[in-house]
This record gives C-alpha cells, sequence and structure tokens, in this order.
C-alpha cells in the first residue's frame, strides 16, 4: 500500500467511525448507502463519493467536519474570500494549519533565510479577520523573525462589491496602498507578503531605497504571471520571490527552485489531481478521468486532515498536470468550465 493510500484510510477511519466520526460525512455516508471504509481502499477509489457538495461547507457548522473524538479541542476558524459568492467556512486544528501553511514556507525558505539579517520585519498587506492567509502571515512572521508581522486594514469582500474601474474601488485600492508606504516609511521592512494586485501598483511608489531594502517577497492570493515575476525582480534587485497556490480550505503549495509557475504539495495531507475537460462528461464522471502528464484539465483537490476530511473539491482553476514526489500542476489559472463567475479583486 502506498504512503498516500495508507494515510487516506487512517483518515476515513477516523472521520467514519459510526460512534466518533463526522457528522457530515456519517451522513453522507447514509446518502450514499454503502460503507466508506470498506469500499475505498485508496486514492483510485475517491471518485466513489462523488464531486463535494461545495455549498455544505456553506450550510453546515464547522462541528460537522470534526469527528465528534475531538469534541472541545481548540480549532482555527476560517473563511474563504467570497470569490465565487457566498464565503464557506472551515476549521483547523493548530498542528494542521502549521503542516498545511506555516511547515511549507518554512521548508522552502530554509536556505534564504539564513542570509537574513536579524532586524527586519514582515509587511502583510493582505486580509485579516476570518482569512485564514492573515492568521498565517502573523504565524509566519512570529516564526522567521521572532516579531508579529505589521499589516494594514483589508476587506477583499468590500472591495469585490465596488463597482470594476469605478472612484470608489481607487479610492479603496489607495486606502491599502497609502497603509503599506506609511509603514514601508516608518519602519525596518525587509519581507513583504502580498498579492501581485496590490504589490504592482504598490512598487509604483515606492522609493528606489526603499525597494532595494527587500529583501524577500512571497505572493499568494490569486495567479501571478512570468511577466508579474520579471518585473519584481527588476524592481527589487535584492529580493528572492516565492509564490505559493492554494487556499484557505486546502493548504498551500510552493513552487520548486528553477521550474517557473510549478506547485507540488507537500504532504500526503493535501492531494492534488487534474482530471479531463471533456464538456461530455458531468463532474461525477470526469473525476474517473486524470488528464496524462503534461496535459491541462481541471484542478481537483482533498484534504486529509483530522480537522476536516475534504474530498473531490473541484476548484475554479484550471493547470497542467505535472509529476514529482507527489503530483503537482503548472501554470493555474481560472477554468472555464467552471459553473461560477469569479469575481475579481485585490485578494
Amino acid at each position: 500500500m502506498s504512503p498516500p493510500d495508507e494515510h487516506l484510510r487512517e483518515i476515513l477511519a477516523l472521520h467514519f467511525h459510526p460512534q466518533h466520526g463526522a457528522p457530515y460525512w456519517l451522513e453522507r455516508q447514509r446518502a450514499l448507502g454503502f460503507s466508506v471504509v470498506e469500499r475505498i481502499r485508496g486514492m483510485d477509489d475517491l471518485p466513489l463519493l462523488g464531486p463535494m457538495d461545495q455549498d455544505a461547507l456553506r450550510r453546515y457548522p464547522v462541528e460537522a467536519f470534526i469527528p465528534r473524538k475531538f469534541a472541545g479541542r481548540p480549532i482555527i476558524c476560517a473563511e474563504t474570500g467570497g470569490a465565487t459568492g457566498i464565503p464557506k467556512t472551515t476549521a483547523w486544528f493548530e498542528e494542521d494549519l502549521h503542516q498545511a501553511f506555516v511547515r511549507p514556507f518554512l521548508d522552502a525558505t530554509e536556505k534564504a533565510r539564513k542570509k537574513w539579517p536579524p532586524d527586519g520585519h514582515w509587511l502583510w498587506l493582505g486580509p485579516g479577520g476570518p482569512h485564514v492567509i492573515g492568521k498565517v502571515a502573523h504565524r509566519i512572521a512570529q516564526q522567521t523573525t521572532g516579531c508579529d508581522a505589521f499589516s494594514v486594514d483589508f476587506d477583499p469582500r468590500w472591495f469585490r462589491r465596488l463597482s470594476p474601474g469605478s472612484v470608489a474601488a481607487a479610492r479603496y485600492r489607495d486606502h491599502v496602498l497609502e497603509q503599506g508606504l506609511r509603514i514601508l516609511q516608518q519602519q525596518n521592512i525587509g519581507y513583504l507578503f502580498t498579492t501581485p494586485a496590490v504589490l504592482t501598483p504598490l512598487l509604483e511608489q515606492m522609493a528606489p531605497e526603499t525597494r532595494a531594502r527587500i529583501l524577500f517577497i512571497y505572493l499568494g492570493g490569486m495567479p501571478v504571471s512570468e511577466q508579474d515575476l520579471a518585473l519584481y525582480r527588476e524592481q527589487f534587485p535584492a529580493a528572492q520571490t516565492l509564490c505559493g497556490y492554494g487556499n484557505t480550505l486546502f493548504g498551500v503549495c510552493h513552487q520548486r527552485q528553477g521550474e517557473g509557475l510549478c506547485y507540488y504539495p507537500s504532504s500526503e495531507r493535501h492531494v492534488i489531481q487534474v482530471v479531463t475537460l471533456d464538456e461530455g462528461m458531468d463532474d461525477a464522471r470526469r473525476l474517473r478521468h486524470p488528464v496524462a502528464y503534461g496535459e491541462r484539465g481541471q484542478v481537483v483537490m482533498h484534504r486529509l486532515t483530522e480537522s476536516a476530511f475534504l474530498a473531490n473539491v473541484m476548484e475554479r482553476d484550471s493547470g497542467t498536470r505535472i509529476a514529482g514526489e507527489r503530483d503537482g500542476v503548472a501554470d493555474p489559472g481560472p477554468c472555464e468550465r467552471t459553473p461560477f463567475v469569479v469575481a475579481d479583486g485585490i485578494y
């Protein structure tokens, strides 16, 4: 049995335990009419569950997805950004959150961080509140510098409600940029964590000496292009750049050095698949038809953690399937086939 299959079976035994499992999945098992633990023996069997009902993450309380075995255990609550409609909610145990978001960053930057001076600070130019990425940004800052990150007031949901190109949208974006510029002028900021939609207009207003102080840029929250990265290399001559691909529900995948916009999961807790975009098949059939390596398809994610089991989540992105220690995805971007409209924004 492969390590991913073995880990999957451990997670299934936990979430589908008759007395101590997760209420949502026990209810789902009754609707399916078969024993999930007996029928699903490995990753190849997951299509038997069908596509994940993502609206369930909007309807049910977070406790419905946590095994009863862990009742009373501290959780970290988080909501998605709302780019595809009403935000979805999930919960993480601290260790799961660390392994999904913080540990991958620490591993990816281990060599780079040896050259960081002891007195630089992080600036987080992204959302706080219910957004998991803000919680992660502050943990990364503490782990890497011993200090909390500087941050700004930033509400991506409000920005999306403003008419694109309107005066109100421009004023809100300027409000975010002004806060960031003030902190950059006042504080010893060496590390930036933000989105391309914020960084590109920000750098246009940064003084050359301020840009020269930046040693590291961490990008996430929305797609980045090779053109973006070329611009950042030119404008931030001392900075290394790392791009993350992921979301609130699953965690983050990082680039492998020298491979361009190619992203790989860091552990068996997070599995990425790429399935066919064949319009002649419904979603349930498409789950059974992964594309070949080097071919493009729709991204499907699975989260195999104690705090939540999420299987067959058909993402809003398409990408190219790539091989590695674990399957990854290259050049992810909006998928035309998805049944919802993705609202552009600043996160």
